[in-house]
C-alpha cells in the first residue's frame, strides 16, 4: 500500500463536467495533416494495418501531431479527441490503418481477447461465451481497463444510444479528500482481482491486493473495475470487507455525478485517447439497426516512459498477457464460460 496522497491534487487531469467536455478534448485535423496520412496510407497499403510499424508511419506533420498528442495524455488533461477523419474521405480500412499508425507513436499496441486481436472490436456480438461487455449492447458502468493508453475510434453509431462518458480519477480523489476522507484508506489498500477469463484458470485471481488508488512520486493514480474485485471474494470464498464496500460504493456514486462526468457521442472517424491511469470511462445501452450498426476501434497501449504507478497495477495487463499467451490456459478459460 503507497502512502495515501492528502492534498487536493491541483492539475489539467482533474477537470470536471463544469470545466471540460468534447468540444475542450478535441483537436481538429489541419488539412495538411491529413495530406500527409494520405501519403502514409499510400505507402503502406500492401501491410496488414496491425503490422505497421512506428517507422513505417512517420511523417514531419504526424510526429508534431503526436508529440503533441501524447504530451497531453501524460502531462496535459489526459484526453484528446481527434477529429477531421470521415466516412466521406476515408474507408472503414483506411480508418483502421491510421488509427493503428497514429497508436504506434504512442506505445505498444496489446492483444484484448484469447482470438488475438490487437484492434478490438466493440460492438454486438450474439456469441459472448466470456461475457466480455465491449461484446455487448448493454451500458457499462464506469471502469478502467488495464493498460496506460487507451483509444477508442468510431467506425459507425449506433441507431440510437451508445453515449460515451469520462470521468477524472484526480477529481474523484479530490471529492473522496473533502466529503470522505476516511474512505481513501480501503481505496488505497485496494483487494484482489480477477478477470472474466482469468476466473476459469487455475489462477482465478491475483495473489496479491490490486489497489483503486496509488500515490508514487507525489502522482496519484486510478484502477478502477470494482465487479472484478467482488467477483475474486466468491472466488477466494472470502467475505469482501465491508469498509471497501462503503468506499467503492461511494466513488461510483462520485463518478457517475453530472457535474463531474462529462458525456457526449462520438461520431464516425473520431478517435478518442486517454490516459487510463487517471481517466475511468463508460458508455450507455445502446440499439443497432440493419442500416446502422454501432462499432468502434479500441487499442491498449503500453507506454515506455510514462506515468509512475505500484508494480500491482500492473497485475491486470500481465494477467491479459498470461492468459491470451498460453494457449492452454486460453483454452482452459474459455471452456467452462457455459456454467
Amino acid at each position: 500500500m503507497t502512502e495515501i496522497h492528502r492534498e487536493i491534487i491541483e492539475h489539467p487531469n482533474a477537470w470536471t463536467a463544469l470545466t471540460a467536455n468534447k468540444s475542450t478534448f478535441s483537436r481538429q485535423l489541419a488539412a495538411d495533416e491529413l495530406a500527409a496520412l494520405d501519403r502514409l496510407l499510400a505507402a503502406t497499403r500492401a501491410h496488414d494495418p496491425v503490422r505497421i510499424t512506428r517507422a513505417q508511419f512517420e511523417h514531419p506533420m504526424v510526429d508534431a501531431l503526436m508529440k503533441e498528442v501524447r504530451d497531453t495524455i501524460l502531462s496535459g488533461c489526459g484526453v484528446v479527441i481527434l477529429t477531421g477523419l470521415t466516412r466521406e474521405r476515408y474507408s472503414d480500412e483506411d480508418f483502421k490503418r491510421i488509427y493503428w499508425g497514429l497508436g504506434t507513436h504512442l506505445g505498444r499496441g496489446l492483444e484484448q481477447s484469447r482470438s488475438g486481436d490487437m484492434l478490438g472490436l466493440v460492438q454486438e456480438e450474439e456469441e459472448n461465451p466470456t461475457v466480455r461487455g465491449y461484446r455487448s449492447s448493454a451500458a457499462l458502468g464506469m471502469h478502467t481497463d488495464a493498460f496506460e493508453i487507451v483509444g477508442l475510434m468510431c467506425v459507425q453509431r449506433a441507431e440510437t444510444g451508445g453515449e460515451s462518458s469520462l470521468a477524472s480519477a484526480l477529481t474523484i480523489h479530490n471529492e473522496i479528500l473533502r466529503s470522505r476522507p476516511e474512505l481513501l484508506a480501503p481505496l488505497y489498500e485496494g483487494f484482489y482481482f480477477t478477470l472474466q477469463e482469468l476466473q476459469f484458470t487455475e489462477r482465478p485471481t491475483t495473489a496479491e491486493k490490486v489497489p483503486v488508488f496509488c500515490n508514487v512520486d507525489g502522482m496519484v493514480s486510478c484502477n478502477y473495475a470494482a465487479s472484478y474485485m467482488r467477483r475474486a471474494a466468491e472466488l477466494r470464498r472470502i467475505p469482501f470487507p465491508a469498509e471497501l464496500d462503503e468506499a467503492l460504493k461511494y466513488f461510483d456514486a462520485t463518478a457517475t455525478r453530472t457535474d463531474i462526468r462529462a458525456e457526449f457521442m462520438l461520431e464516425p472517424g473520431d478517435i478518442m485517447l486517454w490516459n487510463n491511469y487517471t481517466h475511468l470511462h463508460s458508455r450507455r445501452a445502446f440499439k443497432n439497426s440493419p442500416s446502422r450498426k454501432r462499432l468502434l476501434l479500441r487499442l491498449w497501449l503500453e507506454v515506455t516512459g510514462g506515468r509512475p504507478v505500484t508494480p500491482a497495477f500492473t497485475l491486470r495487463g500481465r494477467s491479459f498477457e498470461w492468459i491470451y499467451g498460453a494457449p492452454s490456459a486460453a483454452a482452459s478459460a474459455a471452456a467452462p464460460a457455459s456454467h
